[in-house]
């Protein structure tokens, strides 16, 4: 298999390796199978044969590989170019002490969008074959074993219980106000204030990007503020694909994100685009700070022009980076 490498320098695989190993440690990255395009484009899957790249951990390293991969922010924000589906496993260990905000703000997002975009495609995948069963068993046909299992295991993952009736409309009303994907522009922005541009402690040593809790400190990091009486910690990741795809789970799972779920549902009802501005009014559980919180993430939607990254489309060919141990 071959990288399309249009718009990209034209750096020879020794060129790269040497350069990067002159900017920090090394990095092994291999291409995983493609995955299906994004489900409004579904297209069958193509096995992919893996390729080893380096990408180094620090911040110039990292700016090295996303431009031999030919990601570019402004072609993306205006529609030109596909996302690069490169995963890199964690964030650079010098991006909190990067002094130019734009720098560090471009490296965040290229990081993150990436991988908020693939863990809303599996979830929309899964949407499709969901709202397709829906439909058949709504209109009176009667689903196979497997479809059965299928959307009963699918109940079991996303908290959806099965009524008297079994699988009825309820059911299958309460699957699709939950399997649905999260706006881009939402997540970029919950994941910016939560690790703080990718500095925070958590987002450094754990992987976590949205501060999701756990109450075992084998399970997480515990924060230095935390009181006597708290017995919460910082959820840790093995990486930061976890972290996003937990992230979405989540909101889509979780109590206290009813309103959101929601009001989600009637913009789908409506046939209108998820608004992330709007949706992020269903989060003032998400933050002690309640409509506070709400209102840093509309800024920071706006401020940063957000809005213009959620109809951006993944690449095919999945990269992903992972740390060589030591």
């Amino acid at each position: 298999m071959t990288i399309q490498r249009s718009k990209m320098p034209s750096f020879h695989m020794a060129a790269l390796v040497a350069g990067a190993a002159a900017l920090a440690t090394q990095i092994s990255v291999l291409v995983e199978p493609e995955s299906t395009a994004p489900v409004q484009r579904a297209a069958p899957a193509v096995p992919a044969a893996k390729i080893q790249i380096v990408e180094p951990a620090n911040a110039q390293a990292l700016e090295l590989v996303l431009g031999t991969v030919g990601f570019d922010l402004k072609n993306i924000r205006r529609g030109a170019d596909p996302v690069p589906a490169i995963h890199v496993a964690s964030l650079p260990h010098d991006l909190g002490s990067i002094d130019q905000v734009d720098r560090k703000k471009k490296l965040f997002f290229s990081t993150v969008l990436p991988l908020v975009l693939s863990a809303n495609d599996r979830v929309a995948r899964d949407r499709v074959k969901l709202a397709r069963l829906r439909d058949r068993a709504l209109d009176g046909a009667a689903l196979h074993d497997s479809e059965r299992d299928w959307l009963l295991h699918l109940g079991d993952r996303y908290g959806v219980e099965l009524s008297e009736d079994g699988v009825d409309r309820a059911f299958l009303d309460g699957l699709m106000r939950r399997v649905d994907t999260v706006p881009v522009s939402l997540a970029l922005a919950q994941a910016a204030v939560k690790s703080g541009w990718g500095s925070s402690r958590f987002a450094r040593n754990g992987n976590a990007l949205f501060g999701q809790r756990a109450w075992s400190d084998d399970d997480g990091i515990v924060p230095k503020e935390r009181t006597d009486e708290e017995g919460h910690v910082v959820r840790r990741y093995d990486s930061l694909m976890s972290s996003v795809a937990s992230y979405i789970h989540n909101l889509n799972t979780h109590p206290s994100y009813r309103d959101f779920r929601y009001r989600r549902a009637s913009m789908r009802a409506a046939d209108r685009p998820l608004d992330g501005k709007r949706l992020a009014g269903g989060l003032t559980a998400y933050a002690e700070i309640g409509d506070r919180y709400v209102e840093i993430l509309r800024t920071v939607i706006e401020k940063n022009r957000l809005a213009e990254l959620d109809g951006a489309l993944l690449e095919r060919k999945i990269v992903t980076a992972a740390k060589r141990s030591s």
